[in-house]
């Protein structure tokens, strides 16, 4: 949550979780990492948001990944856009990944955003 504030839009992407609940199993989404460090165990991007993902919407839910700076330029057939917090990338370049999807009207959250939705306390967070 410190992240999405610090390097992103919090209001942007608070409003952007809302878009998780109309995720359907014929929806697709972009998972956004900004570091290429190898995977782990339980990694947050790759195995746990996934998981929830898939455990509410169905198991034939489209789930992209992208790494380091690989980010479309076309977002249009994506539903909804999870960015990570940003940590190995400085405010404006994750800005600018916000900006894009702004501008082809993708909804767009982050990790911490997007764990605070599904855990219900995203309506106590304070901006």
């Amino acid at each position: 949550m410190l992240f999405a504030a610090y390097k992103g839009d919090l209001p942007y992407y608070i409003e952007g979780a809302k878009a998780l609940d109309s995720l359907t199993e014929n929806s697709r989404v972009l998972i956004a990492e900004c570091c290429t460090h190898a995977p782990l165990t339980e990694d947050i991007g790759r195995v746990k948001i996934p998981r929830i993902l898939r455990k509410r919407v169905g198991e034939k839910l489209r789930i992209d990944m992208v790494s380091g700076t690989d980010f479309p330029d076309d977002l249009s057939d994506y539903d909804i856009i999870i960015q990570c917090g940003g940590c190995m990338f400085n405010r404006k370049y994750i800005l600018s990944r916000i900006d894009r999807a702004k501008q082809q009207k993708v909804p767009m959250t982050n990790y911490g955003v997007t764990i605070a939705h599904f855990t219900g306390i995203l309506d106590k967070i304070v901006y």
